[in-house]
């Protein structure tokens, strides 16, 4: 308490130039402050987004797996893919 006394004591015995000195490097360190912060929000949504985006890729190449086999089995069985209905004719 004694510390914020002293600092608005010395802050009215101050000019007007410190006293835009300092207020100018408060508003400097909060916006860096600020920077900082959203910087970090934004990082890590984009490793999020990335992940999402990986791990939505694995799920479409094992569906494309899946149906591949499917068709590889029909082939192998004498059949005929019937793309349009999306099923073996044999």
């Amino acid at each position: 308490m004694i510390y914020l006394k002293a600092g608005l004591a010395l802050l009215q015995a101050s000019g007007l130039v410190t006293k835009l000195i300092l207020a100018g490097s408060l508003l400097l360190t909060a916006t860096a402050a600020y920077g900082v912060w959203h910087h970090k929000v934004y990082a890590s949504g984009y490793a999020r987004a990335l992940a999402d985006i990986a791990a939505e890729d694995q799920r479409a190449i094992g569906r494309a797996t899946d149906l591949r086999n499917t068709w590889r089995e029909c082939r192998d069985r004498g059949g005929r893919w019937i793309q349009s209905e999306g099923r073996c004719a044999s």
